[in-house]
Order: structure tokens, then sequence, then C-alpha cells
């Protein structure tokens, strides 16, 4: 016999799905009234007040009555029934899984929320007649439903539902009028399905409902997310400046603005592969044009698909660039790339966005990176014809084709002036047969023209037409490379050896050698001749022709000095900001730095982020040239002084990668010191990403290294973080000796700052093993060193893990103010990851202690700093568990 009984809606008892019926009158409220409070003990005296409407007769005649009540429904129910007697009064006796509310809330406490609102068929108990329960019960549970209601909505948001939740929002806000929640949600709705003028009406209706209700302002979130609404500079902008001189095209232009932006896929295309006909100008030039329309976001990526100096870029890396661009935290960016692009795609499913994927090798390296939001638009580069991409992703192909005579003049127009080009047509149109119509070739020769204005353009068709080189493009490029000064020639030579994606004029400065303000006119010579593309200030690239001719033209006797030179700036400057970004780091004796390199000065910490953000591809790209140079001291060490900036970051894929460049060069190098060293970095990296075993191995091998070397510092290091790595997979027992020997080693050591760090990770291995008051000394321990080594910036992590040690010892009181105590250092002092955690801590102590209020404060305050940094699902979580929490 299979039976269910439903509260979440009408009263129903079913037999075998056979509906069994229950007489209306007290009957049916006693049973409504059991069934909302399953398996809990339900006094006779209440029960009376509530069949009885708080207006019960004699006591004696109540009870009587009552138990005739509970007789009568025991035979309606027959096998059914489920009223069990208890001392002083009932209790029913149902399976969880039988009854329709005890299902809803472990279907929401498992996150299950669809499932869990779809047990709901009307109000509760809808066709019992008690005004006491509908009064005292119904409420909470009418609560719980909007609860879960709001968290499927925000698990709908995110899944980039938007625009079929706007109408479902419209009506629950208007049920609804001062729950913020729902018009936060709505808020959000509009906005992302491009509506964003009602997302700010909306805000203003709840804003005045408010001050004419309650005479009070939005909550802190509805008022930060109308902020962002507002102003969204948050919003990556990351297209390259239009080209400066741009014509025809017009026939493209036509159709790409004639297409349907829907969510469509744009591949421009250039015919037969040729390189240098203007793909990338025209992308970019139409994508300025539309990218209005298109309020969340502008990316764009140079694949660098046939850059002859370096590999493709891997659609990983560039997932990784984008998702940061919409402040994913690097520890939330997956490492496998399926899941790093499902991430991507859901991330902007709801959003307007405009990708620019220029210069593709293949489908391969786009298909991850294309949006699959009807409300964004694709626009890939490519010297391939993508079929595939126009068959399976129903891309539009828009192939180029060579510049056309007018367009042609227009281009050598713009640049030289009507006067100019109409004053020699013969030359003109020589010129455009000579250039074969690729709009790269014109601008190379209007650049020239335009520089030397007593040149004529038929001396200059002359020229070219006594070239003995076979290939009219080379022929153009060398009659520009001839004209250059020697520095300016040599510097040209040599940025080419540089395998990033662009060069600063810093790092030029280095490659060359020369001072900076020679380098910088040398470097304004090229870009004003179009040999280089400066696409933001100071920031310098090539196409791929002009570095393979560049390439072509170096010389070998002065490649080795000026790579040194370039890797020698990379390394130190790397060094410095690293100093800057961590204090526990492991002291690098650095290669002598060559003559003519300074490194760029970092003032504080921020400088030194900044930069390695924007240099970090950059520095990528330096570990494998050093390495494919030999430079094998330079090709361990750059990785190492990058983990500052990566542990910011937070993408442990990045880092394993680098870490395995590293490794191969310590041991190419035979350098005990930097195979123990990067031995290490690569277990951290691969603990990071949960390849346990792995890390296990590398931390085994780089133990008895610096065992073998006697490296004291590194050995305690490397059992410090192999304890952790087998605690993070749960084995705890194997940790503790690692931990002791750590410790221990750290005391003879006498390095204090070392010796905290073991002390609070063994104390948070022996809170796992339940072992409270051995951690607490370590704990105390480890404060103590801090306060007599002055450690200001290890006292936040030292107080929040003693905090849940009192808390695990029932010292509740002391727990919360030692994470007071925490919270309330200055913010120098404090890592937003640790004030996170103890922000956490705290809540649930406060929870420990019967106090949600408190604890919702608590959780508020981790809220402001999720939204932030932009950590969506951390903040979804959030929202949900003070929602659950009936705030």
């Amino acid at each position: 016999m299979n039976v269910e009984y439903r509260v979440l809606g009408p009263l129903e008892v079913l037999r075998d799905g056979v509906q069994v019926p229950v007489t209306a009158g007290r009957g049916r409220v006693l049973l409504a009234t059991l069934l909302l409070r399953p398996n809990e003990f339900v006094s006779v005296d209440e029960l009376v007040d509530r069949l009885w409407d708080g207006e019960p007769p004699t006591v004696d005649r109540a009870h009587k009555t009552l138990q005739m009540v509970v007789r009568r429904l025991r035979m309606a129910l027959g096998d059914a029934n489920c009223v069990r007697t208890t001392t002083g009064g009932y209790l029913a006796e149902v399976d969880p899984d039988r009854l329709d509310l005890t299902l809803f809330r472990r279907l929401v406490a498992e996150g299950e929320f669809a499932a869990a609102l779809a047990h709901w068929r009307g109000p509760v108990a809808a066709d019992v007649d008690s005004p006491h329960l509908h009064r005292e019960d119904v409420p909470q549970l009418v609560e719980e439903l909007l609860v879960a209601t709001g968290r499927r909505i925000d698990a709908d948001l995110a899944r980039g539902r938007s625009s079929e939740l706007v109408a479902e929002l419209q009506e629950l806000t208007g049920q609804h009028p001062l729950r913020e929640g729902f018009w936060a949600q709505l808020v959000q709705a509009l906005h992302r399905a491009g509506r964003p003028e009602e997302a700010l009406a909306a805000y203003e209706r709840i804003r005045a409902h408010l001050a004419d209700e309650l005479g009070v302002e939005p909550g802190q979130p509805l008022r930060e997310l109308h902020e962002r609404l507002l102003d969204p500079a948050g919003v990556p902008r990351q297209l390259p400046a239009p080209p400066e001189h741009f014509a025809g095209r017009d026939r493209e232009l036509t159709r790409l603005s004639a297409l349907a932006i829907g969510g469509a896929a744009v591949v421009i295309t250039a015919i037969d592969g040729t390189a240098g006909i203007g793909k990338t100008a025209l992308a970019v030039r139409w994508a300025h044009t539309i990218a209005a329309k298109f309020p969340d976001g502008q990316l764009y990526a140079d694949l660098r698909g046939f850059d002859p100096s370096a590999d493709p870029v891997a659609p990983a890396d560039v997932l990784a660039g984008f998702l940061d661009a919409f402040g994913v935290p690097g520890g939330r960016i997956p490492a496998d790339l399926p899941e790093r692009a499902a991430l991507y795609r859901s991330v902007i499913a709801d959003r307007r966005v405009l990708v620019l994927l220029d210069n593709a090798r293949d489908v391969e390296q786009v298909r991850p990176l294309l949006p699959a939001g009807r409300g964004c638009l694709a626009v890939v580069t490519s010297r391939n014809r993508f079929t595939g991409l126009v068959v399976r992703e129903g891309a539009v192909p828009v192939t180029l084709d060579l510049l056309t005579a007018e367009d042609a003049t227009a281009l050598l127009t713009a640049r030289l002036g009507e006067e100019r080009v109409q004053s020699e047509p013969d030359a003109v149109a020589d010129l455009i047969a000579f250039c074969a119509g690729l709009p790269l070739a014109l601008a190379v020769l209007a650049s020239r023209a335009a520089d030397d204005p007593t040149l004529t353009l038929r001396a200059l068709a002359d020229e070219l037409a006594a070239s003995d080189l076979p290939d009219s493009v080379e022929t153009v490029f060398t009659s520009s490379y001839r004209t250059l000064d020697p520095a300016t020639a040599r510097l040209f030579r040599l940025i080419a050896l540089a395998t990033g994606p662009d060069i600063s004029l810093d790092a030029a400065s280095a490659l060359d050698g020369r001072p900076r303000t020679e380098v910088r006119k040398s470097l304004q010579d090229l870009t004003r001749m179009h040999l280089l593309t400066e696409r933001t200030p100071n920031r310098y690239s090539f196409h791929d022709l002009l570095r393979a001719f560049s390439l072509a033209r170096s010389e070998d006797a002065e490649r080795p000095a000026a790579v040194r030179r370039l890797l020698d700036f990379y390394l130190h400057t790397a060094e410095g900001a690293d100093r800057l970004l961590r204090r526990s780091r492991v002291a690098l004796t650095l290669p002598e730095i060559s003559t003519g390199v300074t490194p760029t000065p970092l003032a504080d910490r921020a400088a030194a982020l900044k930069w390695s953000e924007t240099e970090h591809r950059n520095l990528m790209a330096a570990t494998r040239l050093a390495s494919g140079h030999g430079l094998y001291q330079h090709a361990w060490q750059l990785p190492t002084t990058m983990f500052g900036y990566l542990n910011v970051r937070q993408v442990p894929s990045e880092r394993v990668e680098l870490c395995r460049i590293a490794l191969d060069a310590a041991r190419a190098a035979n350098d005990p010191f930097a195979v123990g060293n990067t031995l290490h970095s690569l277990g951290n990296a691969l603990s990071a990403t949960g390849s346990y075993d792995e890390a296990d191995d590398c931390y085994a091998e780089a133990l008895a290294v610096r065992e073998n070397i006697g490296h004291l510092h590194g050995i305690a290091v490397t059992l410090d973080q192999w304890a952790v790595n087998h605690g993070r997979r749960g084995d705890l027992k194997s940790a503790r000796p690692l931990h002791e020997r750590a410790v221990e080693l750290r005391r003879v050591q006498g390095e204090p700052a070392g010796l905290t760090t073991a002390l609070n990770n063994y104390a948070m291995t022996l809170v796992g093993l339940k072992e409270h008051e051995t951690a607490l000394a370590a704990n105390e321990e480890a404060y103590a060193t801090i306060t007599t080594a002055g450690l200001d910036y290890l006292l936040a992590s030292t107080l929040d893990t003693r905090g849940m040690l009192l808390a695990e010892l029932g010292r509740i009181s002391e727990a919360i103010a030692t994470f007071h105590r925490a919270l309330a250092l200055p913010e120098d002092q404090v890592a937003t990851s640790v004030r996170l955690v103890t922000l956490e801590n705290l809540a649930d102590t406060h929870l420990r202690r019967g106090r949600p209020a408190d604890a919702v404060a608590v959780l508020r305050e981790a809220l402001r700093l999720r939204e932030a940094q932009g950590n969506e699902p951390a903040t979804v979580q959030l929202r949900a568990r003070i929602a659950e929490l009936g705030w």
C-alpha cells in the first residue's frame, strides 16, 4: 500500500493514488495541524485551541470531544491512519518521503528548487476552515515558498533565462510589492533581456513605493544594483582603436550592417587565405559602429593564428581572459576547456556582448569562444574559410576581395590628400597595381609618401618597378624599410624577437639597449610608417606579415644579446612586482642585469598588480623564449616571480603550465636548488587544481632534493604544503606527522613568519581530527610568535583559526569576540579572502548561539564583499542563505 499526504494545497490523503475522504470540520483541522508539524508532538491544549479557534467549551468537554474527533478521523483514514497518541497529546507519524511538505523542504535543502516548488498545488490547507491555523502556521510556509521561488529564479538568472522570467517577476512584485529580492531580480532580468530603460523604471517604482509606504530607501543590494546600471564601469571594452585611415569596403559594410544581429555569428574570411587584405581593419571598424548595441561588453582577442614566431593562442587562455574581464574570480575558472567554455557561455548568456575573434587559425580554435546567447554577436577574422562554422553554427560568410581601384584610390586619398592623388593619376594606378589591391601594402606605401612630401608618386612607383624582388608585397615593405635610419631599422629587426602579443616602450628600450627617449622616437617612426601598430598608448604590435618580414632580416650576431636584455628586463621587473605582491617567498639570486636595461619602477602593490596583469601573456612568452634560447635560469625564475600575481588572479591551470616549463629548464640547467623549488611550486599548482596524487609525487621528490642539498627553509615549506595537500584530500592522519616535522624545523630555524604559518596549518588539521585542545595550544603559540615578531599581516588568519577553535570548544562568547578582533584589523592587514572566511565563520557562530538576526547582519557584509568581487555564484548562494534565515 502506498499512502501520500498533501498539505501544500487542498488537504489530501491518497491511498494507492485514490483519495481517502476526510470529512469537513474539526477532523480536517486536526489532521492539517498535525501534518504541518510532521512527527512532532502537539499537546492536547494546543489542539483544543485550534479546533475551537481559541474559544473552547469546558476543559472536560473539550478533551472528550477531541478524543471523539481523533477516533472518527482514524476511522475515516483506515489503514492510511497516521495519528498517534503520545503522553499529553498527539503526532502525525509519516514517512518524510510520503508528505509533500517534507519532500518540499528536502528538495530545497538539496538545491532542487524547481522540483521542490512542483509540490505546491495552491494555498496551504486551502480547504481547511481554521482561522487559527491560517493565522499561525500558514505564513511561515508561505515565506518558505517565497524563499524557494527566489532561489529558483536566481538559478534561472544564472542560466541565462532572463527574458522568460520578466513576466513572472512582474507578477511576483505585484503580489509582494515590498519584497526587495523580487524587485532586484526583476531589475536584473529586464537589464539582461536588453530592456535597460524598463530596468531603471522598475527600480524607481520600488524606490517610490518604499518611500511612500515605509519612509525608507531600498536596501544596499538593490541600491548597488541600480548604481551598476547607471555606471557600468566594470563592463569590458576591449576593442582596439578603429583604424585611423579607412576607405572603401562599402559593399561589405552594407552587408554586415544589414545582418539581423540577434545572435548570429559573422565570419569575415579572406579569399584564398590572402593576408594583409584588411580583415582586422574592417572588423574593428564595423565593431565600433555597432558597439552601442552591446552595452554589456565588447571582448577582443588576437588569436595569432598565423604568427610566424608563436603558436596560436589556446582557446582556454582566451576564455580565462574573457571570464576575468567579467569579474569571475580565478579560483572559479575551471581548468578543463569544456567546463571553462560552459562557464563562459553561462556568464554572457543573458548579456548583450560583442566578441571579436581576430586572426583565427581554424574552427577548433574558435568554437569554444563562441557565445550562445541570442543577444550576443561573434565576429571572426581568418585567412581560412570556415565552412564548418557556416554549416554547423549558421555563420554568415563575408569574403573580402582585393580592393577595387576606386576603393584603393580612396584609401590613398584619405592618407595623402585629394590634390596630391589627383595630380598623378597614372602613378596612382601603377602603385595600386603594384600593391595588388592589398590594404596593408597600400597603407605602408602611403605612409612612406606622406612622410616625404618631396617624393612624387611617380618616383615611388618607378622605384618599386625597378626592384628585383619577385614578391610585390615584400618589395613594398623593403622600400619603406630602406628609408629607416640604422637605429630604427635595427629596432624593427629586434622587435620581432619578442614573441609575446605586444611590447611596451620599456621592454622595447631594454631589447634595443638605447635610452628610452631614443627608442620612443624610433617606435613613433615605425608606427607612422605603418610598420608597427600602436594599439594602446606605448604598446606596440606587428601585423604577422610584417613580423615575418622583420624576422627574415634579423641578424644572427645581434640576436643573443637582445634576447638576453629583454629577458633581463622582464625577470627583474617581475621580481620587483612579486616582492610587492608576496610577503613570503623564496629569495632568488637573479642573473646580473645587462647594461642598458632598466626595470620598470613599481611604486606599490596596485602598480605591481596592474603591470603583471598587462604583461602576464608576454611573461609567459618570455619563459618559453628563455627556454628555447638555453637561458635556463631565466626560464625557471620567470615563472617563480609570477606566482604572486597568479595567486591573486587564481588561475591554477596557467600556473601548472608555467611550472612545467620551469621544471624542464631547472633540470636542463642541472641546478638542484632550482629543481627543488620548481617541483615544490608544481606541487602547489597541481594541488590547487585537485590533482592530489601528482602533487604528492612532486612534493616527495622536492623534499628529497631539498634534503640532499640541505635547504632547510625549502624542506620546511615542502613538509607544510605536502601536509596541506593531504588535508585537502581528507587524509588528516597522514598530514599530522608532516605538520609536526615542519613546525619543529621552523622552531630550529627561528623563522617566525614560517613558524606562524606552519602552526596555523597544523592547528586546522588538528581541528579536523577533533583534537581541539592541542589545536588551541598550536594556535596560541602562533599568536605569541606574531606578537613577538610584529607580524601583523598574519594576525587575521590566526585569529580566525582561534575563533573556530573556541566555537568548537563551546566557548561561543570568546569565539565571537575573537572573530570581531580579526575583522577590526586595518584593511591592509586582512586579505579579502581571509575577511570573507572570518565573516562566514562568525555568522555560523551566531547561529550556534541562536541569534539569526546577528548572523544575517554579518552575512550581509560578506555579500557586499562578494558583490564587489563580481563573484556572482557566491553572491547568489549568500543571498539564498540570508533568505533561508527569513531575512
